[in-house]
């Protein structure tokens, strides 16, 4: 019983452990910052179409690096680019568009 314990544990390693992650694609984003929070690093963003990803539409995106998040501004204009892995998404490489 205990070697089968050890096999099933070694077969949910590799099977999900070990499972190639999504490359990730990066879309060019023009928006507008409607809303921010800081204590989850996400901003709401009001954005144009993002070519290959999605309409116009106004959404939360996460902002994973601080410094990035730190040049937000509610009602700034910004360039920026979308990162998508998989059903992940994330805000980077923020930029002024003023």
């Amino acid at each position: 019983m205990k070697s089968f314990r050890i096999l099933l544990a070694l077969f949910c390693l590799v099977a999900f452990g070990c499972a190639k992650k999504e490359p990730v694609v990066e879309h060019a984003m023009r928006g507008e910052i409607t809303l921010l929070d800081p204590e989850h690093k996400v901003a709401t963003i009001k954005h144009e179409d993002i070519k290959d990803f999605m309409k116009a539409m106004t959404m939360e995106y996460t902002v994973r690096d601080e410094a990035d998040f730190a040049k937000l501004k509610v009602g700034g204009k910004i360039n920026a680019i979308v990162f998508v892995q998989g059903d992940d998404y994330w805000v980077g490489r923020v930029k002024s568009a003023q």
